[in-house]
């Protein structure tokens, strides 16, 4: 792991704010891992807010709701942050809102219904994999400990940490939740130390025994990137090490995002599916960062025409995600999905320079927390030794960006990474 400058000011600090009622959604039908989801109504329908819009497509797929009230214009390709272009739903919304009734039963409802009601309201891990969540809660071997991710450790992104200072009581009880579906012996909330007023918080609620969970503790873990990456984060609180092409249940765990049992909470107590969620807008080249709570589908071209975001500079680079792993995009079309959590707007290029010989430093090996060889697979890319990919553990690399962050000679080792990657899936 490395240090990096966190760039989380002022945002941090901010309290959210909402914009929740856009004129126009554009709705991808990919906006998890697996199968993109089936669109289930027509151009020209009329749909309420939380309706079905589109069901999943197979075992790892997840269903797709209707942010607002509004008309069906198109089912056609749109801007996709991610895959660039992907077919999407174009929703013409309406003013009117829904208000949701607090389901009463909670506590009569069994693991199996909890479960199915998390499916039903398309659930994805909203910290970046966008893994559905219904899948992840039926795992094939008992889990120990679940872990709730709470480190946010990429740079100017502070959307789960107004999260957990605003609604902390509301994610512990989507956390109890999913103790109830998938009974773990002990829960750890891990958080990094920078965080100072949500572990008092937390501390706080454990402490007075105010959640009703099996054994729980934080665990304050020091401040570095990427100490949120799963696999990373088991072993800084288990010291339990996740072989390579093996899954976090292999060793009894499973790690759950903060913001994904905030949405929990909102289907199981609210009956209301994932259409918003809160996403931090930040860089130099706005007037003023802001951690905003939008709907679904929503595009930056909106946010900005609406006045809710200002340009103090020309932006030299958009990026949709954090600086070390996220997309850079070409624009403002482009609309939030349900695993986006920032967008950045610098007032400089970010380009990686041409790059210079290896100087056989072995900073990119020492900064791994994968514990791989970066260099040499890049090295077997460039010579197109695909085949050899796989010896050096290609499908272990979660392109953190630590590599390039640590590289005196700026070789783009992500890059080479992710071109192996390609390579190497298309062997069979």
């Amino acid at each position: 792991m490395i240090k990096i400058e966190e760039h989380k000011q002022p945002q941090v600090g901010l309290a959210t704010e909402g914009f929740l009622n856009p004129k126009k959604l554009y709705l991808p039908l990919s906006q998890h891992t697996g199968r993109p989801s089936l669109p289930c109504v027509n151009i020209a329908d009329i749909v309420e807010e939380a309706d079905l819009l589109a069901k999943e497509d197979g075992f790892i797929s997840a269903r797709l709701h209707s942010p607002k009230r509004g008309k069906i214009l198109n089912i056609t390709e749109g801007c996709h942050p991610s895959l660039k272009r992907a077919k999407c739903i174009i929703l013409e919304c309406q003013a009117q809102e829904k208000e949701y009734s607090y389901r009463k039963n909670v506590e009569s409802l069994d693991k199996e219904e909890l479960r199915e009601i998390i499916k039903n309201s398309g659930i994805v891990g909203l910290g970046g994999a966008a893994f559905p969540t219904h899948v992840k809660l039926n795992p094939p071997k008992k889990i120990n400990t679940l872990i709730i991710n709470g480190c946010e450790c990429e740079p100017y992104l502070a959307c789960d940490y107004r999260l957990m200072i605003e609604n902390l009581r509301e994610i512990f009880k989507g956390i109890e939740i999913i103790c109830k579906i998938i009974e773990p012996d002990e829960v750890i909330f891990a958080l990094e130390d920078n965080k100072t007023e949500v572990v008092k918080k937390l501390n706080l609620l454990i402490s007075t025994k105010r959640v009703n969970l099996p054994k729980t503790k934080s665990a304050i873990l020091k401040t570095a990137y990427p100490q949120g990456a799963e696999k990373q984060l088991i072993y800084s609180v288990t010291r339990r090490k996740v072989p390579s092409g093996r899954l976090p249940f292999d060793v009894g765990c499973l790690v759950c995002n903060v913001a994904t049992a905030f949405a929990v909470y909102e289907a199981v107590y609210l009956n209301k599916p994932l259409i918003e969620r809160l996403v931090s807008f930040a860089g130099d080249a706005i007037a003023t960062p802001k951690n905003i709570r939008v709907k679904i589908g929503t595009t930056l071209k909106e946010l900005f025409d609406a006045g809710y975001l200002k340009f103090k500079h020309e932006p030299r680079k958009i990026i949709c995600g954090g600086p070390m792993m996220g997309v850079a995009l070409d624009g403002l079309d482009y609309p939030i999905l349900k695993g986006t959590g920032g967008f950045l707007f610098l007032s400089k290029n970010l380009d990686i320079a041409e790059e210079d010989p290896c100087i056989k430093c072995a900073r990119c090996v020492d900064s791994c927390p994968m514990n791989l060889l970066p260099l040499e697979l890049a090295r077997r890319i460039k010579k197109e030794e695909f085949a050899a990919l796989d010896d050096f553990s290609i499908a272990d690399c979660i392109e953190c960006g630590c590599c390039n962050y640590v590289c005196p000679a700026k070789i783009p080792l992500v890059h080479y990474i992710k071109v192996g990657k390609k390579y190497t899936s298309r062997k069979d």
